[in-house]
């Protein structure tokens, strides 16, 4: 199994003018991909039309015509590759001073983004969507532009090296832990944590988020290194419904509601008060203004860029926390198809919705579950799981959004509105078995006390478990 660790390095102002030169070149290759392919592209439709109209006459008079009309072709990213790379020495010297990862793995990520650009329009075509239809865009693959604050570039595994520290530097002491990665063409770096994993590096991922900088390791590992340097996941053969929401973030069907972080909430004024100050600094505020950028836009810049990073950091470690431990405690569990997106396109709860990440919590227990060998099952997003009542099984039709506490219009069973939801999700589990639909004392106990020990606040409801 492949698994990933990011860890931070400790980047002294060298390491970071070596950083930008590396996100440099990859940019110069991935935007001399994108110029080539426009003119390119263009060429290839014209000598499209042209090749329709040969062939159908060809096919009018096959006899008469001796050589059938060849298809045009339109050059791939290897074939641009191939050329970039014989013009590099002569016209980009300087791409030579990092590694060659940079320029290579643009011109593989530039082959990607082509590819799905031609999956949309095959998409569209199907769904006989109109041209300036805003639905399933077909984007075009566009220029990187360049930024103070974030980049990225790629190593690959065979140039990967991480020593100890008496192994890489006579200075350093000789009982010294710390590990260094070798940059190729640069030397080693300092990680601020040591790696986990014992296992074979794919490759690694050098990035930059506001004034830090990060490698992200993937990893090929066996199973008992997972299971080493993982929990062993608890054995107690349960189930549960979880109901995504706002009010809480996950409601579980044992009557556990649990709260999002909620970080852009809590940081909204001082990031709007920092965004002021930086609109007042010197900056291009039109595509075709020339104006140059000031130190202090430059400088404000960097402390909004801090802030989103914390921002993001917070929700991206309750989303890892909380579905490490749900993954743990529960053998099977179930959940809602969300459409994200279309609920992000409703302006009054797309900042809320954002702000818990829907996303990012179903995606990390998606493979969560799949590595401990557990079970997630996902109902379709039309199942109506909060207007059904979980215990006769009546449908209400007239329930709102408003509507915080269900009231069956047919038994008068009362329960809140989202415990309801869980718990009709989890009588959709399949093959479940002999699995329970509630923990133990001591299973709960143990789970509250995982969720009180990350830091991630809970509250009950009424479930007869109390």
């Amino acid at each position: 199994m492949i698994v990933g660790q990011v860890i931070e390095l400790k980047a002294n102002n060298k390491f970071f003018t070596y950083c930008r030169k590396a996100f440099g070149v990859r940019r110069l290759a991935y935007n001399w991909c994108v110029a080539k392919f426009k003119k390119d592209y263009i060429a290839h439709c014209a000598a499209m039309d042209r090749y329709t109209k040969e062939m159908a006459e060809y096919r009018k008079s096959p006899l008469q015509s001796a050589v059938a009309p060849v298809k045009p072709k339109l050059p791939s990213w290897q074939d641009y590759k191939k050329e970039f790379n014989a013009i590099r020495l002569e016209k980009y010297p300087f791409t030579y001073e990092v590694t060659k990862y940079a320029s290579q793995q643009a011109f593989v990520n530039f082959g990607e983004a082509v590819t799905d650009y031609f999956k949309n329009v095959k998409k569209r075509k199907k769904a006989k969507v109109k041209q300036n239809s805003k639905k399933r865009k077909a984007f075009f693959p566009k220029f990187k532009k360049k930024s103070y604050q974030q980049g990225k570039f790629y190593i690959g595994g065979d140039q990967v090296k991480i020593v100890t520290g008496k192994k890489c530097s006579k200075k350093l002491e000789n009982n010294s832990t710390k590990q260094y990665m070798n940059i190729p063409n640069f030397g080693y770096v300092q990680l601020k944590e040591n790696l986990r994993f014992n296992g074979h590096i794919n490759g690694v991922t050098i990035s930059q988020r506001a004034d830090r900088i990060y490698a992200s390791f993937s990893i090929k590992i066996t199973e008992e290194e997972y299971s080493r340097t993982h929990k062993a996941a608890v054995q107690n053969n349960t189930a549960a419904g979880i109901d995504l929401g706002l009010k809480s973030a996950l409601m579980l069907s044992d009557g556990i509601s649990i709260e999002a972080p909620k970080p852009l909430k809590a940081k909204l004024r001082k990031l709007a008060r920092l965004q002021r100050q930086l609109n007042r600094k010197q900056h291009p505020r039109t595509k075709g203004d020339k104006t140059k950028l000031s130190s202090n836009y430059i400088k404000y810049a960097r402390k909004v860029s801090k802030l989103y990073l914390s921002i993001s950091n917070i929700r991206d470690g309750f989303s890892q926390k909380i579905t490490s431990i749900l993954s743990n405690h529960y053998e099977y569990i179930c959940m809602e198809d969300l459409n994200v997106k279309g609920m992000m396109s409703n302006h009054r709860l797309s900042r809320a919705i954002s702000d818990v990440g829907f996303y990012n919590i179903k995606k990390n227990l998606i493979y969560k579950m799949e590595y401990k060998h557990r079970n997630l099952q996902e109902v379709d997003r039309f199942y109506a799981s909060s207007k059904t009542c979980s215990k006769c099984g009546a449908l209400k039709k007239d329930l709102t959004l408003r509507d915080r506490v269900y009231k069956c219009p047919e038994c008068g069973f009362t329960i809140d509105r989202d415990l309801n939801a869980a718990i009709n999700l989890r009588q959709q589990i399949k093959n479940v078995g002999a699995a329970s639909s509630e923990l133990k004392p001591a299973e709960l106990t143990a789970l509250l006390s995982d969720l009180e020990m990350n830091g991630i606040a809970t509250s009950s409801d009424e479930t007869g478990i109390w």
